[in-house]
Parts: C-alpha cells; sequence; structure tokens
C-alpha cells in the first residue's frame, strides 16, 4: 500500500494534468452552485483534500458572487 506521500505526489501529478485540459465553456446556475456548496459544508475532509476543497469551494463562491452580481445589474 503507497504511503501518504506516494498519495500526495499522486494527487498532485493528477492535478498538474487537469491543467493542461482543453477549456470546454460550460455554466452552472447559481441554484446548482448554491446546492454544490451546501453539499461540500457537509461532508468531512481529510488532510490532504483539505487544501484543494478549500481553493475548489473558493472558486464556486467567486463564482456565485459574480452570477449574484449579473442578475442584480
Amino acid at each position: 500500500m503507497p504511503g501518504l506521500s506516494d498519495q500526495i505526489n499522486k494527487k498532485n501529478d493528477n492535478l498538474k494534468k487537469e491543467e493542461y485540459l482543453p477549456n470546454v465553456e460550460f455554466s452552472f446556475t447559481k441554484e446548482e452552485i448554491g446546492f454544490i456548496l451546501a453539499k461540500l459544508a457537509q461532508i468531512e475532509f481529510k488532510g490532504v483534500e483539505i487544501e484543494f476543497t478549500y481553493n475548489l469551494i473558493l472558486k464556486l463562491q467567486e463564482q456565485y458572487k459574480s452570477l449574484k452580481e449579473e442578475k442584480e445589474e
């Protein structure tokens, strides 16, 4: 069974690969992002997942705020 550092390195390698995927245009509605954020708030995360999850949640929150601002305009 791989050690913790091996698991982290493998996750980092996967993240690097994802950076090079072609951009596909899609969008979520405000309600969809709100649902995802609510579900993420209910989940317990392990040590190696915390930083990735934190950054993901920040991106989702920014997207949510931008959708909210667009609707107010």
